[in-house]
């Protein structure tokens, strides 16, 4: 009788073994992510660092021409200015626009200059978390060679 209950034992125990192994490798398989998925999840991966150097490309070329434009601004209000002086009294009166236009350009540039910090600080977040998406790619990557 004991060798009954020790041979039933093992039975059940090797069945336990064997269910355990198939739950497991089930779990595994059901866990894995598909190479449909997988392919789709780079793609848009690299969309999104298209679209990002897509919007710096345009973010240069658009603090260039703000930066142009001040500058040119600045250049035509000292002009201005320098005209004035030497011109006669009737032409006096036309500072005070001209200061003006000085604080009001002054107030511009200091307000591109935020926006671009701002935007620098917003593209530095999206790249480290373009970055850290191409890490867990690569390492969906991995996993799924190594199965």
């Amino acid at each position: 009788m004991a060798a009954a209950a020790s041979s039933s034992s093992r039975a059940v125990a090797g069945g336990l073994y064997i269910l355990f192994t198939l739950l497991c490798l089930v779990c595994l398989a059901s866990s894995r992510i598909d190479d449909e998925t997988l392919k789709n999840l780079k793609e848009d991966n690299q969309k999104i660092e298209q679209v990002l150097d897509n919007v710096k490309a345009k973010r240069a070329a658009l603090s260039e021409f703000a930066s142009k434009s001040i500058s040119s601004h600045e250049a035509m209000i000292a002009f201005l200015e320098d005209l004035i002086e030497e011109s006669s009294d009737t032409f006096l009166q036309q500072k005070g626009h001209l200061e003006s236009n000085k604080g009001l350009l002054k107030n511009l540039k200091t307000y591109v200059d935020e926006q671009n910090e701002l935007f620098d600080a917003d593209m530095a977040d999206i790249e480290l978390k373009l970055g850290k998406s191409k890490k867990c790619l690569r390492a969906l990557e991995e996993f799924q060679a190594e199965l």
